[in-house]
This record gives structure tokens, sequence and C-alpha cells, in this order.
């Protein structure tokens, strides 16, 4: 059929400990991408995590060092051997290496084994090391969807405690069976895993372990979270299910501490990788990731509250929404004392986020809601929508946004499965081996889309950075370049908000869309508008406070584009010309929005390409001041027939350039 795009995601298992400054290897993983032909790895990048058990002043780290290779290759080594200064708290690391020319250099047939190896070197502290070393590794890749067997990954939010984790065993959700959940045929898991994140709320220094279980498959274990400086630092923990987990049945999602009052709010979601028949599969589960900005402040009650929204267009047949989530990210330097969230109309959640006073990252909480009043989904524009306030009147917080987790179904469009609705992950920059700085400005990139028609549904950004050492930082800020060709050189706001954080090193995100930058569709006609696919820089800066130097770890920063490929035929015949240029101009009911332009030479017939079926539209023509007229208001599909003599003498016709 075509030549398309997708991201999917794989995990090794956790190690529970890793000695300090020492090789060592993950238990190895293989990674399938099965679709038969040429492959072409646009992006291939690893993300990793651990936490340190320093458990007295120390744990400054210099090199920090990560291995990959595939097959019997040999290893692609990647050291960045810059000092994180620590702030005399304990650090929660979060790493990022890019791979991409070892897969292209290295990748053959449908299916390689991949080891990882890390080495992490503190040089201070006693009792030095880390625990639950996570790693997780992302390919973007073009591949012919033409191939029977195709590749997948899907999102599954997961409900997690609005408080603290129970010291009991407990169940906090029922994960899906997901041989019925996950609507393809002949599906083959290849990698299934359960992400979690949160502070881990330590107020006391006592350490602690927390316990994952599905129903009664058997417990698994953390490492020991090091309390001994009441460090709440933000966490992340990858539990690799895939030999585990029964995929034919329902279970209970059980989570629970050793001890009291830890890891509050946490997020919680499952990453599943699977192979599907495309030519026997008639459903397919849609799965997006959508990335939002929320404004600063969040607001003081339920009816002083920030709303903020996402739009979402769909065009798949028979959609229905099965799981929806927000992942909402900020930072404090204090607690929260009233922190409440809903997603429509619904009445407030509440949350318990009250920290212990040394904050070591960002903070978080997550919201689901899967069948939302206040909100309808189906064909068409779609809008998310969250409501946030925090009735504290000390620690409001900066630096908001979240990640929206869409599951929805739907029949497979005639064009494929790989048309639908679909969430691209691109990296603009990697720190790899880079210093810490506070102004940093990419080499300019540009993100490739194979397929010639296609309409971008969202776009957003995602920035994760590690501050170092006792450094107050702020106000993240993110430029896009507007480059000559498009009116510039100029630098445009791609996020900026008010931000804080706490004098403790740790790992802090901002979640930002940009559509309304970027041009939408094929054919986009606003000249304001700039071009996903052309290269171009990104700035990405945090401003000096008084005497300080704001340098940071600027550890992750990616574009998040879902789009589709779902295309329809507006098309007619121009009568009645004078025989001079005829020119075409296609709007959207309601909003008029010019939504294409063309010509043709006296009468005959035109076809444009649209993307949308469910808002109608109506084309105007005009040749000169008595040869113009409109056609009737139908949607994509229809004929749109223009007679020129129709409207002689009557009231010409508004073109407009763009939208």
């Amino acid at each position: 059929m075509a030549v398309r795009l997708k991201t999917v995601q794989y995990a090794w298992p956790t190690l529970a400990a890793l000695t300090n400054n020492t090789l060592t290897t993950l238990t190895q993983i293989t990674v399938y991408l099965p679709e038969t032909g040429s492959k072409t790895i646009r992006a291939a990048w690893v993300e990793v995590s651990m936490d340190d058990i320093i458990s007295n002043t120390g744990g400054t780290v210099t090199t920090k060092t990560i291995n990959l290779r595939l097959g019997a290759a040999g290893y692609t080594s990647t050291t960045n051997a810059n000092t994180l200064t620590h702030s005399t708290e304990n650090i929660s690391h979060f790493l990022t290496r890019d791979f991409t020319s070892h897969f292209t250099t290295n990748w053959t047939g449908t299916n390689m084994t991949c080891d990882l190896q890390l080495q992490i070197n503190q040089s201070s502290g006693t009792t030095t090391g880390f625990v639950n070393a996570s790693a997780t590794l992302h390919v973007t890749y073009e591949y012919d969807d033409a191939s029977t067997t195709q590749l997948k990954t899907v999102y599954i939010p997961l409900n997690a405690p609005v408080t603290t984790l129970p010291i009991t065993k407990t169940s906090h959700d029922t994960v899906p069976a997901l041989d019925t959940y996950l609507p393809e045929t002949s599906k083959t898991y290849r990698s299934i895993h359960i992400i979690t994140q949160s502070n881990t709320n330590a107020a006391a220094a006592t350490d602690h372990t927390v316990t994952y279980e599905l129903t009664s498959l058997g417990t698994t274990v953390t490492g020991n979270y090091e309390s001994w400086a009441a460090t709440d630092r933000w966490t992340r923990y990858v539990w690799n299910i895939i030999g585990y987990i029964t995929t034919n049945t329902t279970h209970t999602f059980n989570v629970w501490s050793s001890v009291t009052a830890r890891h509050h709010s946490m997020q919680a979601w499952m990453v599943v990788t699977y192979e599907f028949n495309s030519s026997t599969t008639t459903s397919v589960m849609n799965s997006l990731l959508l990335p939002m900005e929320i404004y600063s402040p969040v607001g003081t009650s339920s009816t002083i509250f920030q709303r903020a929204t996402r739009e979402i267009m769909v065009q798949e047949s028979s959609p229905a929404l099965v799981r929806l989530a927000a992942f909402v990210r900020w930072n404090n330097v204090t607690n929260e004392t009233g922190l409440n969230a809903r997603i429509g109309t619904d009445s407030f959640i509440a949350y318990t986020n009250t920290g212990s006073g040394a904050i070591a990252g960002g903070k978080g909480m997550m919201i689901r809601n899967d069948a939302p009043t206040g909100l309808t989904f189906g064909r068409g524009k779609n809008t998310l929508q969250l409501d946030i306030y925090n009735t504290s009147t000390t620690g409001k917080g900066g630096n908001w946004g979240a990640l929206w987790m869409l599951n929805y179904t739907s029949d497979v469009a005639t064009s494929g499965v790989g048309s639908h609705n679909h969430s691209i992950i691109w990296p603009l920059a990697y720190h790899g081996t880079g210093a810490a700085n506070l102004n940093y400005v990419t080499t300019a990139i540009a993100p490739i889309i194979p397929e010639a028609n296609r309409y971008i549904s969202a776009l957003g950004l995602h920035l994760g950075f590690v501050n170092n050492g006792v450094n107050i930082v702020s106000v993240p800020a993110v430029s896009i370049e507007r480059v000559v060709a498009e009116g510039g050189l100029m630098w445009e706001d791609g996020y900026t908000d008010a931000g804080i954080l706490d004098t403790e090193v740790g790992y802090n995100e901002s979640w930002s869309q940009v559509r309304t930058q970027f041009k939408r569709w094929t054919g986009d006609i606003d000249i304001d508008r700039m071009d996903i696919e052309t290269s171009r820089r990104y700035s990405l800066y945090i401003p000096n406070q008084t005497a300080v130097a704001t340098a940071v770890f600027w550890e992750t920063f990616q574009l998040y584009m879902t789009y589709y490929s779902i295309a329809y035929t507006v098309s007619g015949t121009i009568s009645g010309s004078g025989g001079g240029t005829v020119n075409i101009s296609v709007y959207r009911t309601g909003s008029r929005d010019c939504i294409y332009t063309t010509s043709r030479a006296g009468n005959g017939t035109y076809s444009l390409t649209w993307y949308d079926d469910i808002t109608q539209v109506y084309v105007e023509a005009y040749e000169d001041a008595t040869h113009y007229g409109r056609s009737a208001n139908a949607v994509a599909g229809s004929g749109f027939d223009v007679d020129l003599n129709t409207n002689a003498g009557g009231v010409q016709p508004v073109v407009r350039a763009y939208a």
C-alpha cells in the first residue's frame, strides 16, 4: 500500500541492584521489527532511570556510560564524563542515549537480540551504588504497510492511588485481558511492561520497598529506596512482565509499600508491543500520546479553576473510547494541600501530594476517566478537557503540563491500519555526552513524514531535564526557529511557563502543544504557519537567577506527532466559463476557513484531496466580475459542481488566502 512511520517500545528486565563503577550487562532482549521488505530506522534511543543508595552526604556522579549492541555487532559506547553534583540529598537518575546510527548500520531481517550495558561512577559517599536500574528502548522507523505481519505499541493507563501507597496488598485497577482488549487478530506479544512514576514522599529517614503483583501470579519487590536524608525524589520503575502475565484473563493490579505514607499519587501505565495479522484484522486499537500545557496558576477553588484542552480529529469509522487518562507534571518547592482535578465536568478528585520538604525533581499525579461527563467522543473533532485547582496559598507550583493517553477502537480504514491516527515520537536532541548548560541550541533537524497525504491531528513537545547541584531553576522555555524562507530568521514560542524548583537534584518535565505554529495538512495554505518537515533549530533555555548559573542536563527533547492519512476527494465540474483562468477555493462551513486553493483554465473538472468527511465544505470559483459561482454545501466525497453564470450580477464571493 504505502511506506508509513511508527514508534515502538521495548523494555529490559530491571536490575534490582547496580554496583558502583562496574560495567554491568542487563538481561538480553530480542527486538522485533517484523514487517517484510526494507525498513528505514529514523530514530533509536534508550531511556534509563535508577535510584542511588547513598546513606550519608555525597553521591556526586562523574562518568555515566551506556553501551548497546544488536546481535553480534560490537558495542556502541556512549560516556558522559561531565560531573553531576549532588545537593546533599539522594538522587534518582534519568539518562538518554542515541543509538540511531547503530541500528541503521547493524539492523537486518525481522528480529535481532539486543544487549545493554550500564556503568555509573559515584565519586563520593559511602554505600555507593544504585537500585531499580530500568531501561526502555524506543525505535521510530519506516515500513511497508502491505506487510501481512505488522507491529504496534499500545499504552494502557492504569488507575493508581490518589494518595500514598497502602502498606498491605491492595488492588488499584483491573488489568484487561489483552487477548480481547486488543481486537487485532493473530497477536504475538513481543514486550509487555508496566511503568510507574511518583515522588517517594520520604518524609522520614526510613528506607522502604514497593511490591508489585498481578492477581496472585507472584510478587516483584523493588530495590530498597534509601531514605537517610528524607529526600522526596521523583522516581521511575519499569516492571517487565512479558514472561509473567497471562494474556487471556483479567488481573488485579496490586501495589503496596513496606512503609506507610510513601509514593504519593502514583502514575501507572502498561506498554504492550505486539505483532498482528493486518490482512484479517477488521477492528483495531488506536493508542495515542497527546501532550498539553496547563498554564499557571492552576486556580484556587472548584469555581476558579484552570481549564486546559487538547483537540484531536478522528476519522476512523465506528470509534469507541476505551480508556482515557491525563498524566500531570509540575514543579514546586513545598507541599500541595488542596490539589483537585477532573476530566470533563464530573466531580473533582482530591489528590494528596504532600512531599517531604526536600523535593528532588518535579512532581506528578494522574487522572483517569473512561466515560467523562461533558465530553463526547466520535468521528470528527473531539476536545479533551482537564480542570485543575490548588487551594494552597503558599505552594501553587509552576511548569504545569500533561500527557494524555487515549485508547479507542475502530474499524479498519480502507487505506489500511497504518493510515489511522498514530503517535510518533521524534527526538529533536539528546544530551548524550554534553556538559550542563543554561541555554542549549540544537542542531538543525527535520522530521520526515513518508506519506504524501496526511493530516496532523496533534503536535507537541516534551522536555526533560536534570538540574545540577543546588542551583535553583525556573521558567523553562522552548523556542522554535522560523527560518528565512518562512519569514525569519526569528524564534517562535514553543513553551514558556512560570516555573519553580527546589534546590535539589532531580528530573523535571515540561509538556506543550505546538500545532498552532505548524501546517496541519498536506497543502495547508496558511502562509503564517511553518512546515514541520523543514530543517530548523530549537532553543532550550532556563534564565539565570541572581548570582546562580542555572546549568542543567537537557536529557530529553522530543516531538510528539499524531497524524493520519485517511483521505477523501472534493471534486466537481466547472461550467459557464468565459475561457479564462478559474480560481477555485474550498471552505469549511461555519468557520469559513479556506482549506485549499487551485485553478484551471475554462470549463472542466477539478479534484482536491481532503481529510474530513464529517464537516461540510463548499467551493467558490471566480474567473472575473461576470463569471463566478458557489457549490452547494456537502461533505467530502460528494460532487461540488460550480456554474459560473448562476451568480452573474450578484454579490461576488469573498476569497480568502488562508485559514
